[in-house]
């Protein structure tokens, strides 16, 4: 009997040195491969049982878009034709492209969303500007790379102007676009900002692809003053800025989706003017710190004032 004790002990401590580790390692989560990952979307590049013929050969057949080419950003960057096309071996033989031929070479426009883009992200998969991609509206949209950036062309690279950027943007959007018309408008029209100043084209942390993790975040990036924290919070500021005002464009003052004092009477339904008459004139002109105040009132509370 005591000669089994230590060895009862021996074997227990060896499954716990063995049998620990390996559990342990099962459970503790899989860490990303980010180098496999960026390397899986090569297969949309790939031609098989393709050889590369190199730029030369291309440019042969392809003198228009060659000659655009050799003034885009990623010539500059000595990005060949076969690491977008794929290699051209076959697609020569066929004699160019055909709808017979079309699998022996990467034509974008024939290609689905998945496919066309998954040829841009074999390259561009570790690029951090693109990181939110598959969470995004434009990829929940199917929208291809090649319908905001030329391969070929000087779109390819990031769009310098605002200008530029803006007039993109509203080619697909045009609500936004007449909302930025209306007389109260974030400068867009006047160039002063681009539509990516509030969203990432290519996916963002909040919804609308926005900057930020939400409206309010967004905001308060440039209206910190409105930000607080303050001794008496106004509700709705704390909860969506966009309750009260419209981002893109207003009919009305400061960007309110309705003018004053109507908007205030959306919630503040019994409030009159002291004498039990209708409110005739904005409510701002007595509560001129509507985003919130330090000032309390006579009675406790405050009414939003800011002397």
């Amino acid at each position: 009997m005591p000669q089994r004790i230590p060895r009862l002990g021996l074997l227990l401590a060896t499954v716990f040195i063995f049998l620990v580790p390996a559990v342990v390692a099962k459970s503790k989560p899989k860490s990303i491969d980010k180098d496999k990952q960026h390397k899986d979307f090569t297969t949309y590049v790939e031609i098989k049982g393709a050889t590369r013929v190199g730029s030369d050969q291309c440019a042969q057949c392809h003198a228009e878009v060659n000659k655009n080419y050799r003034s885009s950003s990623h010539f500059t960057k000595e990005v060949e034709c076969e690491q977008c096309h794929g290699a051209g071996s076959l697609h020569l033989e066929a004699g160019g492209y055909s709808k017979e031929s079309k699998d022996k070479i990467v034509s974008f426009k024939d290609r689905t969303p998945d496919e066309a883009n998954g040829a841009c992200l074999s390259c561009h998969s570790k690029s951090d500007h693109v990181r939110n991609w598959f969470s995004g509206a434009h990829a929940g949209q199917d929208i291809k790379c090649i319908e905001c950036h030329s391969i070929h062309g000087d779109r390819a690279a990031p769009l310098e102007s605002r200008h530029q950027q803006n007039e993109l943007c509203l080619r697909c959007h045009r609500k936004q676009e007449a909302e930025s018309t209306l007389p109260y408008h974030h400068p867009l029209r006047e160039d002063k900002m681009s539509c990516s100043d509030c969203h990432d084209p290519h996916g963002g942390p909040g919804g609308n692809n926005l900057i930020a993790a939400n409206v309010n975040q967004l905001c308060f990036r440039c209206h910190a003053e409105y930000q607080g924290p303050f001794s008496y919070q106004h509700a709705p500021v704390n909860e969506d800025c966009l309750k009260c005002h419209s981002a893109h464009g207003s009919p009305n003052q400061n960007m309110l989706n309705v003018s004053q004092p109507a908007l205030c009477l959306q919630c503040h339904s019994a409030h009159h003017n002291g004498a039990s008459l209708p409110l005739v004139d904005r409510c701002t002109n007595c509560h001129n710190a509507i985003h919130g105040s330090d000032i309390p009132s006579a009675t406790g509370g405050s009414k939003f004032i800011d002397k």
